[in-house]
């Protein structure tokens, strides 16, 4: 983790008098004399470095034929497959797959008539390697584009496992930091004790949000499988947060 930065929440104070109520689980019941009703957030932020490299190639292919175009692609990705496979440390996957007819207008010279003819078929298949080893997954992704397959993106997003470590770690941060807050709160109201009678830990998914990197094999296409670098890609970091909110009651 490079940074912890404490997130000020909305705290709101909420004055019960005698008659007024809280709600619990078995129903309705009067706060006694005194007592504060209290809802309180707290929210924690922490910047953390990602740690899985994701490549994604594209093959792709524009022939007279159909049945030629997917018979290229076909070969092409049973081989990019092979040789990703031989690295234990990469998760390998493919994706899209399509084949389209281009079609061209011929006018016929004796009716005018207008008619659409296929000029030509394209296709394109998707590889996506990913992997927290970056060597590995920057030479596999390399010899893939001297296989004729193109970068379609190559960038760093953060591993749910490591997501979901550094949130357990931010829910320890965020509930004492409520609870401080509530402490705080009791004292502007001249109250001696915070009991915490609910709270509420939201489940925020992971959503990746890729650092892309561009890879200098990216700006070499034209050139010679001979002459194709190995791209390369740098690290950046991702937010993760954790918010929570509470209910308590404040006591004289």
């Amino acid at each position: 983790m490079k940074k912890l930065i404490l997130m000020s929440g909305v705290v709101m104070a909420l004055m019960v008098p005698p008659v007024a109520v809280a709600q619990q689980s078995n129903g309705v019941v009067e706060l006694p004399e005194g007592q504060t009703a209290l809802n309180i957030s707290a929210t924690e932020r922490v910047e953390v470095d990602q740690d899985t490299l994701v490549a994604s190639l594209r093959i792709q292919q524009e022939l007279k034929d159909a049945s030629e175009v997917q018979n290229v692609i076909n070969t092409a990705m049973k081989k990019a497959v092979t040789l990703a496979k031989q690295y234990p440390t990469l998760k390998v996957e493919t994706g899209q797959y399509y084949v389209s007819p281009d079609y061209r207008q011929v006018k016929n010279p004796q009716t005018s008539e207008t008619t659409q003819e296929i000029e030509k078929w394209r296709g394109s298949q998707t590889l996506i390697i990913r992997s927290k080893n970056a060597e590995d997954t920057l030479k596999v992704a390399g010899e893939i584009q001297d296989m004729g397959f193109v970068m379609n993106n190559l960038g760093y997003e953060l591993s749910a496992d490591k997501y979901e470590e550094t949130r357990d770690a931010l829910m320890e941060e965020t509930v004492a930091a409520l609870r401080e807050r509530a402490q705080r709160v009791a004292k502007a109201l001249g109250k001696s004790s915070v009991d915490i009678v609910e709270i509420n830990v939201d489940a925020q998914p992971l959503m990746p949000q890729p650092m892309y990197a561009r890879a200098k094999g990216m700006e070499m296409m034209a050139m010679s499988a001979d002459a194709m670098a190995t791209p390369t890609a740098e690290a950046g970091t991702s937010d993760v947060s954790m918010t929570i909110n509470a209910r308590a009651i404040l006591k004289p």
